[in-house]
């Protein structure tokens, strides 16, 4: 089978096909896991607990806003750094904890995108969030 120019078209398939592993191969291995997790090390404490509170779910992983803390006792398993709640339930996952401390979360402009169409234009600011967390596992 050959097409206009008188090339084999089967021949580019199997080219392609051969090379769509490879290619598979090189996208994945420059992902990472969207997180930096620093373990805690040093002594367990008796960490703040509470009466009860608000959690949100994110992802099924139980995530408690600042201020509020687990009504029993756990312990620090490390801290989360990333840039949305979807990592933290991730590194939640990954790392085996049972829920979430929010600590703080940021959010800071890096630029902004200037855009124009026909008799419009705008500018749109870019921004970066920040977001820590501690990972918990309940005792």
């Amino acid at each position: 089978m050959q097409d206009s120019r008188k090339w084999s078209v089967l021949g580019n398939v199997k080219t392609i096909l051969y090379l769509l592993p490879v290619s598979l191969a090189l996208c994945l291995c420059g992902c990472g896991p969207g997180y930096n997790f620093s373990p805690y090390v040093g002594q367990q404490q008796n960490w703040t607990t509470g009466p009860g509170g608000y959690i949100r779910l994110v992802d099924h992983v139980p995530l408690f806003s600042q201020g509020q803390f687990p009504e029993r006792p756990y312990f620090v398993m490390g801290a989360v750094t990333t840039d949305s709640e979807n990592n933290l339930a991730k590194a939640a996952r990954e790392q085996h904890a049972d829920a979430i401390l929010l600590v703080g979360e940021s959010s800071y402009r890096t630029g902004s995108i200037a855009w124009a169409a026909p008799g419009v234009y705008g500018v749109t600011p870019l921004h970066h969030t920040v977001i820590t967390a501690n990972l918990i596992k309940y005792r």
